[in-house]
Order: C-alpha cells, then structure tokens, then sequence
C-alpha cells in the first residue's frame, strides 16, 4: 500500500511573524467585543422605541448593522442580548472600583453598589421602563431575568463584605434581588437631578432587609487590614 507522503514540518514563525499572529489574535477579541457592545446597544435603541415585546431579534441585529451569522456566533435570541447587558454592567460596575474603591459599612457599600448600577443606565430610562412593562405579561422571560439579577446581587454582596454562598446566600441574593428590582422601578421614575428620592428609598429598603432579615448586620467587615498577630484589626 502506497504511503501518504510525510509533510514537512511547518518552518518556526519568526519573531515578527509571531508578533503579528498574537496581534490579529488580539483584534479578533477585540472586534467580537465590539460586535457584542453593538448589539448590546441596539438592543436598548430598538426597545426604547418598540418595547420589548414586538421586538425581534432580527430588528436587533439589523439595527446594530453586524452580520447575522457574526451576531449569532456571540448572542443567539434577544434574551441573550439582554443577559448580554447586564452581565456587562457587572464588568463595568467592578472596573469601577479601581478608581473609586468601596469603603464604609456593608450596608454603606450595598448602597454604593446599587446607585452606581443605576448611574450606568441613566441614558436608557425609556428603555428599561418599556422592558418592565412588557416583562409582566411575559411570566417566563420576566423569571429568566429575574435569575440573571440575582447573581449579580450574588456578586455584590461578595464585593461588600456579606457570605453568600450556601443555601442562606441564595436566600440573601433572593432577597436582595427582590429590592433592587422595586428600588430600580421608582428611579426609573425619578426625575431628579440627583436621583434624591430614588436613595431615600433605597436607604429605608436597606434598612428594613437589614432590621428584617440581618443578614447586613454582624457581617464581618470585608477585607480588613491585620495586625502582626494575624488577629483583625477589629478585634482590637
């Protein structure tokens, strides 16, 4: 039987060679990300417009003028796109904190976490009024969503210092997740300049989960410096 002749082996790229491979590498990611921060946008136009229930994900994509087939490979429904938002609030609420690190107490840093999460969406009111309104005759798609929320909460108790993990850190989530919907219902009303009414009742919510549930209330301050001991400084 006759062989297959043996390839040769493919020659070491050179040092510009391998630089401009890692470079194309790097605008590939780069340009998916923008592909993905396309849609994200479109998204948010499009629902301002018309809602989220006559909204396909057809009228997305030809929004965001990318490709289908490029759309699809990032996010394949509208839902997709949607959890595609608010998993990049998450990213941008956490390069946030490079320049402005949370301090205060874990209700202090609970509160900061929130407002900053409603800052980021100030330019898309119409949008997400429109979301909630259409979400309550779309039971499925509103637990969905709900989900999604509550892993970020999930996310912000971690970065302020509260457990959540086990079965009472699902429970925090839960509940935390239940305030920041109501609390983000009434900013989207808010047309305050500086959202004073939307903070005074996040405070009280805050207040009552904590004096209701304490799972805010004798929670370890998070990340505390330690002395030479290896005892917290709090302990002192």
């Amino acid at each position: 039987m006759a062989r297959r002749p043996a390839k040769k082996p493919a020659a070491p790229k050179s040092k510009a060679g391998r630089k401009a491979a890692n470079t194309a590498a790097s605008s590939g990611g780069s340009a998916q990300g923008d592909v993905a921060a396309g849609l994200r946008s479109a998204l948010l136009t499009q629902m301002a417009t018309l809602g989220w229930r006559d909204l396909t994900y057809t009228d997305i994509v030809t929004a965001s003028g990318v490709p289908l087939a490029d759309a699809y490979r990032i996010y394949q429904s509208k839902m997709g796109v949607l959890l595609g938002v608010v998993g990049a609030t998450d990213r941008t609420l956490l390069e946030s904190l490079d320049q402005e690190p949370l301090d205060g107490s874990p209700r202090d840093r609970l509160f900061d976490l929130i407002m900053r999460r409603f800052d980021q969406h100030s330019e898309h009111k119409t949008a997400f009024s429109a979301l909630l309104r259409d979400l309550r005759r779309h039971p499925l798609e509103a637990l969905c969503l709900t989900a999604r929320v509550e892993r970020s909460m999930a996310l912000l108790l971690d970065l302020a210092g509260v457990p959540n993990s086990g079965l009472r850190g699902l429970l925090r989530a839960k509940a935390l997740g239940a305030l920041y919907l109501h609390v983000f219902g009434r900013w989207l009303k808010d047309e305050s300049a500086d959202s004073a009414a939307t903070m005074a009742l996040l405070d009280k919510r805050l207040e009552q989960v904590e004096r209701g549930l304490g799972f805010i209330r004798r929670i370890r301050p998070h990340h505390r410096p330690h002395d030479d001991t290896g005892q917290s400084a709090a302990a002192h």
